[in-house]
Formats: C-alpha cells, sequence, structure tokens
C-alpha cells in the first residue's frame, strides 16, 4: 500500500475517532440536561398537586385561581399517586412497587426523591399538611424528550458518516499534494547511478522536512561521488605500486633465464627478486591494513587499551628492528585513574598507526634519535613522535595523508605512500586528532590527541597492572 494512501486512511481514522467521541458527548449532554429538564418538570407538577388539593382552604380564590389555570396543562398525561401517612401499610405496599427500598425509606424521611419506573422518570415528595402528612409521587414517559433525542442521535450519525466521506477526500487530496514532491525526488533518485553521480536533487525552498530530506541525499551524493573518486584513484594508484615491483621481477627473471649465469650474478638476481618481492609483501599488508580500516569499524573487535601500555609494546616491537636504540621514550606523570589513559577501540589497528608513525620517523631522519613523548592532562591523552629528519615541505603537508602521496623531498626513501593516510583513518574512526607539524632540514613532529571521556567505556572497566 502506498504511504500517501497509508497517510489518508489514518488522517481519515484519527479524525473519526475525535468526531465520533466529540458526537458522542454531545448526545450524553443533550441527554443528561433532557432527563434533569423532565425531572424538574415533575416536580412542578407534584408542589401543583400539592397546592390543588391541600392548599386550597390556606390561599385566597384569586391566588389558587391563577394556579390552578397555570398548572392546568402541564404534562396532562403524567400519572398522580397521593398517599396518606396514616394508612401506614398501604403506603408501604405502594412504593414498594415502584420504589427501590432505599428510596422509599428516604422518601418517609422526609426527602425528595427522582426515580426510574419502567419506561417512566418520576419524584416523590413527602408532603406535612394541617389536614395530614401525605406522600405525593408523579411519573410519566417524557415522549418529546426521547423523540428529540432519536431526532439527535440520527443527525449526528448522518453528519458523521458524511464527515468520513468528506474528510477521505480531502485526505486524499493534501496526502498528493504533501507526497508529490517525495515521488519527484524517487523518480530523480532512480536517474542516478555510478555513472552519473555528479547529478545533484533539485533543492525546494524553505526549511522543512521535503527541504532537509533533499539537502541530506545531495550531501550522501556527494559523499558516494568523493568516495567513487577515492576509489578510482585508489585502484589506479594501487595497480600502479603493484605493478612496479612485479615487473621488476619479471624483469629481473627474464634477464637471469636469457642465458647461464655464474653463481655471483645468480645471487645478485635472487636478491633484487627478494628485495622486489619483500617490497610487494609490505604494500599488499598496508593495502590489506588500509581496506581493513574502511570496514565498518562497530565491526572490529573492541577492548580497553592503555596508552602508556601500547607505548612501550611498539617499543619492543622496535627494539627487535634495525632501528634498535633510536627510541626515546619519555613519558610525565601519569593520573592514578587509569580510566584517564584508557580509551577503547581495536589493539590491532592502533599498533599498526604506531608503527608506521615511528617507522616513518627513524627512516627519514638518518641515525638521529625519534622521541615519544606521552601526556595525560584531564580528559585528554596526547602522544607525540617527533624527529630531526628532513622535514615536509610546507606546502604538502595537507597532501601527505593522501594515499600513495609522497613528498618529493622523499623520492630517495623506499615507500608506498600509505602509511600516513592509513595512519590518519585509523586515528579517525578512534575519535582522535592527528596534528602535522614540520619544518624542511630540521624534522616533523605528530601528535595524536584522543579524548578518553568518549572512548573509555565505564568505570568498571578492567585496569592493567
Amino acid at each position: 500500500m502506498q504511504l500517501r494512501r497509508k497517510t489518508t486512511l489514518l488522517f481519515t481514522a484519527l479524525s473519526s475517532v475525535v468526531i465520533l467521541f466529540s458526537f458522542t458527548f454531545i448526545y450524553l449532554l443533550s441527554e443528561d440536561y433532557t432527563q434533569r429538564d423532565f425531572y424538574s418538570r415533575l416536580q412542578i407538577k407534584a408542589d401543583f398537586i400539592a397546592q390543588k388539593y391541600f392548599e386550597k382552604d390556606e390561599l385566597s380564590k384569586q391566588v389558587y385561581d391563577e394556579i390552578m389555570e397555570k398548572n392546568s396543562m402541564s404534562l396532562p398525561e403524567a400519572h398522580e399517586i397521593i398517599l396518606d401517612m396514616r394508612n401506614s401499610k398501604l403506603v408501604t405496599d405502594s412504593l414498594n412497587k415502584i420504589l427501590p427500598k432505599n428510596l422509599a425509606e428516604k422518601l418517609l424521611t422526609g426527602h425528595k426523591v427522582q426515580f426510574r419506573y419502567k419506561d417512566n422518570q418520576g419524584v416523590g415528595i413527602y408532603y406535612p399538611d394541617n389536614e395530614g402528612t401525605f406522600i405525593i409521587i408523579i411519573y410519566a414517559t417524557d415522549k418529546i424528550g426521547i423523540q428529540k433525542q432519536n431526532y439527535l442521535s440520527r443527525m449526528l450519525l448522518l453528519i458523521f458518516l458524511g464527515s468520513l466521506v468528506f474528510i477521505y477526500f480531502i485526505g486524499i487530496f493534501y496526502a498528493q499534494k504533501i507526497f508529490s514532491p517525495i515521488g519527484h525526488i524517487l523518480k530523480n533518485v532512480k536517474t542516478i547511478n555510478a555513472t552519473n553521480l555528479s547529478q545533484r536533487l533539485n533543492a525546494h525552498d524553505g526549511n522543512d522536512e521535503l527541504s532537509n530530506l533533499t539537502q541530506t541525499l545531495n550531501k550522501m551524493l556527494d559523499r558516494l561521488d568523493h568516495a567513487f573518486d577515492l576509489q578510482k584513484t585508489f585502484i589506479s594508484n594501487a595497480s600502479h605500486e603493484l605493478r612496479n615491483p612485479l615487473t621488476a621481477i619479471m624483469g629481473e627473471t627474464e634477464i637471469i633465464l636469457t642465458k647461464e649465469r655464474s653463481v655471483e650474478e645468480y645471487i645478485l638476481s635472487l636478491g633484487k627478486i627478494t628485495s622486489e618481492a619483500e617490497r610487494l609483501e609490505v604494500l599488499t599488508k598496508n593495502l590489506l591494513s588500509l581496506a581493513q580500516a574502511d570496514f565498518d569499524f562497530t565491526r572490529l573487535e573492541h577492548t580497553p587499551i592503555r596508552i602508556d601500555e601500547l607505548v612501550w609494546e611498539t617499543y619492543d616491537y622496535f627494539e627487535k628492528t634495525k632501528y634498535k636504540g633510536r627510541l626515546k621514550v619519555h613519558i610525565s606523570i601519569l593520573p592514578d585513574d587509569p580510566g584517564k589513559i584508557t580509551i577503547y577501540g581495536n589493539d590491532n589497528l592502533l599498533k599498526i598507526a604506531l608503527i608506521n608513525l615511528i617507522d616513518n620517523a627513524c627512516k627519514f631522519s638518518g641515525q638521529n634519535p625519534v622521541e615519544i613523548i606521552l601526556k595525560a592532562e584531564d580528559d585528554l591523552v596526547s602522544l607525540i613522535i617527533s624527529d630531526k629528519g628532513i622535514g615536509i615541505p610546507e606546502n604538502e603537508l595537507e597532501d601527505v595523508l593522501q594515499p600513495f602521496f609522497r613528498a618529493t623531498n622523499a623520492v630517495g626513501f623506499k615507500g608506498s605512500g600509505i602509511g600516513l593516510s592509513l595512519t590518519k583513518k585509523i586515528i579517525d574512526i578512534h575519535h582522535g586528532d592527528m596534528k602535522i607539524s614540520s619544518l624542511t632540514g630540521k624534522g616533523t613532529s605528530i601528535e595524536i590527541i584522543f579524548k578518553v571521556s568518549k572512548t573509555v567505556v565505564n568505570a568498571n572497566m578492567p585496569t592493567f597492572n
């Protein structure tokens, strides 16, 4: 079922409930008023009967005649019962036939009562007089009131049904008007595919939901277009980077197989092949890591990670490499609360990021030491890796974060141009911030900042000793 039809039916249903409730309330109020009005008229009739039979000797003839003339035609169809309290058995028997026991007892104690008897409404009064004490009961059927209520119910029903039809068609009209722009948006979206991602939806004026929807879809298309461009660039660059070592391996193999060589030549060629194979292995690992960082981060394993322990683990890793003894770790006074230096994330990815940064620092700084500084303040923990190497040209600081980009002064160094872009992506998915400052010929400093208050899960996370 189309959304516009669902909306119309829902609008009609809700409106019908409101109208039905309102009409029911009107009918009940009218019925209550009619009954109270008829009880009031019965009360007047009962007072008139009392005056008619028991006040004649106490009123002047003129006053008595005026009362009779005024009330003579009041409820002529009403039933009248006058009971003399001197005959208690007759009174009790008569009252028990038409009144509930509690009302009969209330009437006998001198109170006025209202009651229903079969299809009749009635009132009873206790009337003391100089001739004695009497019970006067008047009851009748409010035929006019019943006719009015029946007429009102029919009119309300007809109006209700007519309103439903009217509301339904009004709902269709406005649903068509409201959802028509959505139909145009859907039509335009269906025309957009991988070949024309640059196409955008027509923006709607105003600040309503449809305008926000259009803007959101256009922003999503911007991201998709950008992602497709990055993917094309990534595939092109990755193909180029992978082709180079493969070409070198194949070329060296073809050359060595053209004729018989000496043992020294075979060893030299195999060394070149091994070097290119190692380069290919490193490049493949970096590409896989970059692809892993592109995955939905919520699907990766998350664990509490103490930054100081991560630093020492990375330090131990480099102590087993050719960069042994190059790292200088400086850790300021750490807070007593381990949560102040603990973040929540993927340990493997963070270790890859840190290794990439330290490896670059060592590679581009000759034999100079590389400093690692860990600081924790309030809800921030920062890690600074600084070297005294060749530095990065100022106009290339932003470009070095792009995949496969290499600074112009790094041509003589081995590398694929993936490390920094991979590291930036890993830091971003951990809600961190990475700042690069560098001076050509003097060195580079990279600071990573995490907000532990947003990344630590809770105070009950395990601590590390």
